[in-house]
């Protein structure tokens, strides 16, 4: 199996001390006596997904965008899933009202999508995304990342957004394994927070009931600490903390019989020194379990032959993330538990190469990916990167990302303090000391693979719901009965393509499973009888709504707020004054005066540096919408039109392609429907003399307008369907336009959710803006194996 058991030389009493504990081990059934490979056989297979979001940065002002990218996986392997899937992202205001909610549509694992946050008021907001299946689970189950919106145009002192002290703290002390046990050396943990639940430094002293000091405290890392001691019979403990007198924490009595835990990690072997109440006299068996996520990896009998005893482990036995070790008695029932972190390091894979540390206002950034993998491991899907100032950040970096995310937070119940910092050494604690203290204090009691092997397993409907699912009944116009067997059709508007069919059972029913539907559009239902008579009245189901409201209390239990950086509010004043400045009311500069001296008519004049006139603008009629596509109309309406599916040219000449203003490939292009076209324009590049052909879509309130002319057996009916993510715009400066006077303030420089590879390498190119700061770029993604990808790296953009 790799692992031996060892006698250790017998423990030396420490005098004088004991423990503190306030969490007894968690209880379980009781299980009747019965041969250990029937407990392990009797496991069962657990099936979980994971959503875990992407988002470009935590700081916003009204008006900003929030980008998003949403991995969907496994949750034992990490692998993405390879099927279509619904997820559900919302954003919620710290009063639990989801202001903000879109459905995405999940391929293989992966969705992109975006909000606006123009009407959005300024506080805090949580990012909240679910499946239909992780509902099933609770609030835990779902993904949770705080945000900050806000509006201030003054730069704050730092002390007018400091937190008050707060005098009400809670310590709690938890000893390993699960409980303490008398006459023997006890490893103890404690956490120590605030009314807000965040960590605070506290020391004090544990003392016996005679007064008597017995040990000393202090927390070590966000809050967390841990001492040892050993309890001995017939006395009482209580622990006192410094600066507060008042408080004189009582501590049980520790239990005569029992396993006393202790956990180390050497190098690649994992130690646990076992021991139990030296005056007993009694050697106990035991079972060593160790399982991942609900699956056992090994067990094996003990049998102690002294009062001490060491199990050593190979390390390399376990996975990547946490593990659960459990202690069984001769009856299976347990009577020692604790959480272990696995971190081999072979997950950090993006190696992120930029062409300089250093760079000026408005200059080009290029920067080389590499992800070197194993031979059989590939990356078959796209990875997501963003660019960001880090005054754009709570702490001035990520509070949270796709590593800490799945190997972390996913498997613990209830909020974690920072928990992208568990990784990282720091001047005090290493990351495994960091995260083995997390794993004695708020992994004991809520791993949450406990609650999914407690859980019923979801339907098969929950787990593959795909599209919008539209149903209804149909009956005969006349006699008022069911239409059985009429044939139901749902097709779009104007556009020849049939989203579904069904017919109606024997009380008129019909379900269409499945449909997809982007963005809010009508479509078309009919119902004809068996014969093709129309004459029939078709009433549709309401679609289920998603809650309006988020209970706060769950909310806060699921993630910490995040603090308003006060380099943020400095940043973002200024950038709102000097946009205001330019832009005073619609994005223009104010002029002393203007004369007027000629007029053009011919074509619409257009805002977007690209071009300014359109040599010729087309404006779309309900009759083009027989074209079904915006490049089926272009080849039959311009000259020397060419599609060759990869490009077109229109009179010859390759041609940049514009949505709205903003470029685009020729994929985007193609998934404009006609009916949301309003008018395009044929230009030319007022610099390079490049042929431009630029879509503008109708307002979102006039989009899909059709006469609702009655017709029997049809109904025109509106759906809200999948968000169709809009594209990031970052700019291109040239020697012609890099000193435009428009300010560039972005603080989100680059948003790439679908950066794609190939043979393990890619570059993305983009440029500064106007604000002199330090920069972070994140890179994440999921490989073929389900390895976690995560690469970070830094530059600075100084003064002109």
């Amino acid at each position: 199996m790799g692992w031996v058991v060892n006698n250790n030389e017998s423990c030396q009493m420490i005098k004088n001390l004991t423990v503190l504990i306030l969490f007894s081990l968690l209880s379980l059934a009781t299980l009747s006596a019965q041969d250990i490979e029937s407990w392990v056989n009797a496991k069962n297979t657990l099936l979980f997904e994971k959503i875990y979001v992407h988002v470009d940065r935590e700081l916003y002002s009204p008006g900003d965008i929030i980008w998003l990218k949403a991995y969907q996986v496994n949750g034992i392997t990490h692998q993405l899933n390879s099927n279509y899937r619904n997820i559900f992202v919302q954003l919620v205001s710290d009063q639990g009202k989801v202001v903000k909610d879109m459905t995405l549509f999940s391929i293989n694992g992966l969705a992109a999508g975006e909000f606006r946050t123009d009407s959005l008021l300024s506080g805090t907001y949580t990012i909240r995304a679910t499946t239909k299946y992780l509902e099933n689970f609770g609030e835990d189950a779902c993904f949770h990342q705080k945000i900050w919106i806000s509006k201030s145009l003054k730069s704050p002192d730092v002390k007018e957004i400091a937190q008050p002290e707060d005098s009400k703290i809670d310590v709690a002390f938890l000893p390993e394994g699960g409980n303490l046990v008398l006459n023997t050396v006890n490893n103890v943990a404690f956490k120590a927070i605030d009314s807000k639940g965040r960590g605070i430094y506290v020391s004090g002293e544990i003392r016996n009931d005679i007064g008597d000091t017995i040990t000393s405290f202090h927390t070590s890392y966000l809050g967390m600490g841990k001492f040892l001691m050993m309890p001995f019979d017939g006395r009482a403990y209580y622990a006192t903390v410094d600066h507060f007198p008042e408080l004189k924490i009582p501590l049980p009595s520790a239990q005569i019989t029992g396993i006393c835990m202790k956990y180390k990690e050497l190098d690649e072997s994992l130690v646990f020194d076992l021991s139990v109440n030296m005056k007993e006299n009694k050697h106990p068996v035991f079972y060593f379990i160790a399982s991942h996520k609900g699956a056992v990896l090994f067990h094996q009998e003990i049998r102690m032959t002294d009062y001490t005893q060491s199990v050593k482990v190979i390390k390399s036995l376990f996975p990547d993330g946490i593990s659960k070790i459990t202690l069984l008695d001769s009856m299976l029932i347990p009577i020692a538990e604790r959480l272990i972190f696995i971190n081999h390091g072979n997950d950090n894979l993006i190696d992120l190469h930029l062409n300089q540390k250093e760079f000026k206002p408005r200059e080009a950034v290029k920067i080389d990916i590499d992800i070197p993998l194993t031979a059989d491991d590939s990356i078959n899907s796209t990875m997501s990167v963003v660019v960001v100032n880090k005054n754009y950040l709570s702490t001035g970096e990520n509070s949270q990302n796709i590593k800490s995310y799945l190997l972390l937070d996913s498997d613990l119940k209830g909020a974690i303090e920072s928990p992208a910092a568990y990784f990282m050494d720091n001047q005090y604690n290493t990351s495994t000391e960091k995260l083995d203290l997390l794993m004695l204090v708020q992994g004991w009691r809520t791993y949450l693979w406990d609650d999914i092997e407690q859980t019923p397993t979801p339907s098969s409907d929950d787990w593959n719901d795909a599209g919008i699912n539209i149903s209804g009944h149909v009956k005969k116009l006349l006699w008022n009965t069911p239409a059985v067997g009429a044939e139901v059709t749902m097709d779009y508007v104007f556009r020849n393509f049939r989203i579904g069919k069904t017919t109606t059972d024997a009380n008129g029913r019909f379900l269409l499973k499945h449909a997809y539907l982007v963005d809010t559009l009508k479509v078309m239902i009919n119902a004809r009888m068996k014969k093709g008579s129309r004459n029939t009245e078709i009433t549709l189901d309401p679609l289920p709504k998603k809650e309006k409201l988020v209970s706060i209390g769950l909310l806060n239990k699921a993630c910490f707020d995040i603090d308003l950086n006060p380099d943020f509010n400095h940043d973002n004043s200024i950038r709102q004054k000097k946009e205001l400045e330019f832009n005073p009311e619609k994005g223009t500069i104010l002029l002393s005066g203007v004369d007027v001296v000629e007029k053009k008519t011919k074509a619409f004049s257009r805002s977007f540096g690209t071009y300014a006139w359109a040599d010729k603008t087309f404006k779309l009629t309900k009759r083009d919408y027989r074209f079904g596509s915006v490049i089926r109309y272009l080849m039959d309406t311009l000259p020397a039109s060419q599609d060759y599916g990869d490009y077109i040219q229109i009179e010859g000449k390759s041609v940049g392609l514009l949505i709205d203003g903003v470029p685009c490939d020729l994929r985007d292009f193609r998934t404009i429907h006609m009916n949301d076209v309003e008018t395009i324009d044929k230009a030319y590049d007022i610099r390079s003399g490049a042929l431009i052909i630029a879509i503008y879509r109708k307002p979102i309130n006039h989009r899909y307008e059709i006469d609702d002319e009655y017709v029997k057996g049809r109904i025109l009916p509106k759906f809200g369907g999948f968000h169709r993510p809009a594209l990031f715009y970052s700019p291109k400066y040239t020697p012609e336009n890099i000193n435009s006077p428009k300010p560039d303030f972005r603080p989100t420089l680059y948003w790439n959710p679908d950066v794609n590879f190939e043979n393990g390498k890619s570059s993305i190119n983009f440029f500064t803006s106007d604000i002199p700061a330090d920069y972070v770029v994140y890179m994440e993604g999921i490989t073929k194996k389900g390895k976690i990808c995560y690469g970070t790296t830094h530059f600075t953009v100084n003064k002109k």
